[in-house]
């Protein structure tokens, strides 16, 4: 069933339509609100990840997260071989976390959530099942006068598997073969200056050709607390961009954490087919035989 489809299949079983209603996510179970996290945080399954930088984590955070950066997930040389970081290190980083196979992970940062799609995305392509976004984050939290700590929390070390998810990332070799594939859709998440080439972080400045621009910060709503836009708004998003949900979609920014937004937001929309193209322009303007638009 298409998206479209399913969305208007909900509003008919809610009674038609009935004003004030808006129809939910496809996968609404990614994403968890503040006051519905306050009541598992005494929970022994629940694992809490604080994406943010370890000072900020340090001036205070929600009781019982463990700081786990957002950047210590990206590895270069890992992205060329196909992972977004070599799975012995996924493996070292969650188990160090107090992650197990059947802990309920959330993860929050303060950047707009794209910190925590960035591990969301981590764990979803290392097998994790029960991971979740904190919506608004940090900022969110703290704005409610929820509680905060300064405590470390000891936490024994998990025993989590990581089992490779090789269909939801995307080397450069997998991007310059489908280039022409109508099926595929590239989403670039930088700024409309870097996908122009006006700002140029890399040897090269400009996008991959055929790629859609899309900025990550679309996909919020516009206020100080950055909360996922809803559903209806969300596919009109995607959709006004030719981006449908029968297409294989590919995200990229500079180093695959904006990109990680983009591919949180299909996925609570319920697209079967989304890839993070994890090297993103870092590699591909680093590669001179690989082509470039302007």
């Amino acid at each position: 069933m298409r998206l479209k489809d399913w969305l208007l299949a909900i509003l008919l079983l809610s009674g038609g339509g009935l004003q004030g209603q808006v129809p939910p996510y496809r996968h609404p179970e990614l994403l968890i609100e503040t006051q519905k996290l306050v009541p598992l945080l005494s929970s022994p399954q629940l694992r809490l990840l604080d994406a943010r930088p370890r000072e900020e984590y340090r001036l205070g955070h929600l009781p019982g997260a463990m700081n786990l950066p957002a950047p210590s997930t990206d590895d270069l040389d890992a992205n060329r071989r196909g992972f977004p970081i070599p799975p012995e290190w996924a493996e070292r980083l969650f188990r160090g976390a107090g992650i197990n196979s059947n802990s309920q992970v959330v993860i929050y940062d303060d950047q707009g959530n794209r910190f925590a799609a960035r591990v969301f995305y981590i764990l979803e392509f290392f097998g994790h099942s029960h991971v979740q976004v904190l919506n608004g984050g940090f900022k969110k939290w703290q704005s409610e006068g929820l509680p905060l700590t300064t405590d470390s929390p000891g936490i024994a070390p998990g025993d989590f598997n990581p089992q490779a998810k090789p269909a939801i990332i995307a080397t450069s070799q997998w991007v310059n073969a489908h280039l022409k594939d109508p099926q595929v859709k590239l989403l670039d998440a930088r700024s409309a200056a870097e996908f122009k080439g006006e700002r140029i972080q890399g040897p090269r400045g400009g996008h991959i050709p055929g790629a859609i621009n899309l900025e990550w910060t679309r996909v919020l709503d516009s206020g100080e607390i950055k909360t996922f836009l809803d559903a209806p708004s969300l596919e009109k998003l995607f959709s006004d961009a030719q981006v449908l949900p029968s297409h294989e979609v590919v995200t990229y920014c500079q180093m695959g954490m904006r990109a990680a937004e983009l591919y949180f937001a299909l996925r609570l929309l319920g697209y079967e087919r989304v890839r993070i193209y994890d090297g993103s322009w870092q590699e591909w303007s680093a590669l001179a035989d690989l082509p470039v638009e302007k």
